[in-house]
């Protein structure tokens, strides 16, 4: 990217950071410059944009709260409920997947309880927090079901192996479990030479991976998409998707 455009994101999401201080903000914040960045910036590697919101983030966050904490700290927070907001916004504005019935969403408190409770398990099984967005359908008589899962990650850490348990739980039971990535670190790797996390993608982990990210090397589960890209012909997410729903509707 230029200095020009950094400069106008840079002005961008500042603008933002000060429009409330309420803690949710700093997420909103990360959610719709990402979502313009996107759109203003069609041919820079999502995962490059992603990387210099982060930058400018860090660098004037104390500009908005001078009484800031650390402010990695806080763009780790941030991030993740900002790239999971995204998702889920994304998902849901896709006439393919709108014209299909189908919806992303998050479920909370009882509506949680009772799904993973039809799935046969407790709640020593699957937490709340152990699964960050669902996939619901509705079916030709009229009826809602959930049919998948899908764990976003802005970059795994060392996160990869708690989203494994609750993922391969869910597809035990015949559900879809993907998961979707920036791969903000280049945490990958390659066929080749394949990082733990690569190696727990395809030794069963999700039923695939999609990353944001265009350097990322494909293999085994794991596809590139663009997201600027809505067709399922050209999105290898959306046609999961709607492959999967096909077989439970």
């Amino acid at each position: 990217m230029s200095q020009l455009e950094i400069d106008k994101l840079q002005q961008l999401l500042v603008i933002l950071l000060e429009a409330n201080k309420m803690e949710r903000v700093k997420q909103w914040a990360l959610h719709v410059a990402f979502q313009y960045a996107l759109e203003r910036y069609p041919n820079v590697n999502s995962t490059e944009l992603w990387t210099t919101l982060k930058r400018i983030y860090t660098s004037n966050l104390r500009l908005s709260f001078p009484d800031q904490e650390e402010p990695g700290q806080s763009y780790r927070r941030a991030s993740g409920d900002a790239f999971e907001t995204y998702l889920i916004e994304y998902l849901n504005n896709i006439p393919f997947l709108e014209k299909a019935g189908i919806r992303a969403l998050r479920l909370k408190g009882e509506a949680f309880s009772n799904f993973i409770r039809s799935l046969g398990f407790s709640p020593n099984d699957m937490r709340e927090k152990d699964v960050d967005i669902f996939l619901q359908g509705i079916t030709s008589k009229g009826n809602v079901k959930i049919f998948g899962a899908i764990f976003p990650k802005a970059s795994y850490a060392e996160r990869i192996r708690a989203d494994e348990g609750a993922s391969r739980k869910l597809m035990s039971k015949g559900l879809l479990s993907l998961t979707v990535t920036l791969d903000a670190r280049d945490e990958l790797g390659s066929e080749e030479a394949p990082s733990v996390k690569r190696r727990t993608i395809n030794n069963g982990a999700f039923d695939a991976c999609f990353s944001f990210n265009k350097e990322t090397k494909e293999g085994g589960r794991i596809k590139v998409i663009d997201p600027r890209i809505k067709n399922p012909t050209a999105n290898a997410l959306i046609k999961t998707i709607l492959e999967a729903w096909k077989e439970h509707k």
